[in-house]
């Protein structure tokens, strides 16, 4: 069987995508610095498994299943832009959410803890929940920097998040493909 590159999200609904679409518009520019993400690709991850054989895609199944279990909807707003690690010196440029964070850290907790028992190993830093904008590949433009920092307030709207997907991601040279494998809805 072969591997698949695999992780645990929710996605964003249309309303916070056309934002991010709008938002991306404004930050990103040619030769900036960073890969910036399309807009319909953005996602918010609970679990990055990685490179995982066919095989074990039905255990994920279910451990995922039983870790949704009665959570329900979790209620989310969507704004501020900033940077991992940190501004001076930005790997990734996200976009933060605020709302019922603490139930959505429990949720990627309790995902950590089961995808541990299936041999996963366990992320070597706290879950902080944001949706990735761009990867920095070279230090960014005085420009780019500037857009970033009048960006921080930015609201883009609520998102609620209903359901978790397993998806499957195929590298590209244009970029990633994703394809949901399965759906489990928190309600």
């Amino acid at each position: 069987m072969a591997d698949l590159r695999l992780f645990i999200a929710a996605r964003p609904p249309d309303t916070v995508r056309r934002g991010l679409s709008d938002l991306l518009g404004l930050l990103g520019s040619r030769g900036d610095g960073v890969k910036w993400v399309g807009s319909d690709s953005i996602h918010l991850t609970l679990k990055f498994l990685g490179s995982v054989n066919e095989a074990k895609v039905g255990a994920i199944n279910d451990t995922a299943a039983r870790c949704v279990r009665g959570v329900g909807e979790i209620a989310l707003s969507v704004g501020g832009v900033g940077a991992f690690p940190n501004m001076r010196r930005p790997r990734v440029v996200w976009v933060g959410l605020a709302g019922q964070v603490e139930r959505l850290v429990s949720l990627a907790d309790a995902f950590e803890d089961a995808c541990f028992t299936l041999g996963f190993p366990k992320e070597g830093r706290a879950f902080r929940p944001h949706l990735t904008l761009g990867r920095v590949r070279d230090l960014l433009s005085v420009e780019t920097i500037k857009k970033i920092e009048q960006s921080k307030d930015v609201v883009l709207g609520d998102m609620i998040v209903d359901a978790l997907e397993l998806i499957k991601s195929d590298l590209h040279p244009s970029g990633a493909v994703y394809t949901t494998l399965s759906h489990f809805p928190l309600t």
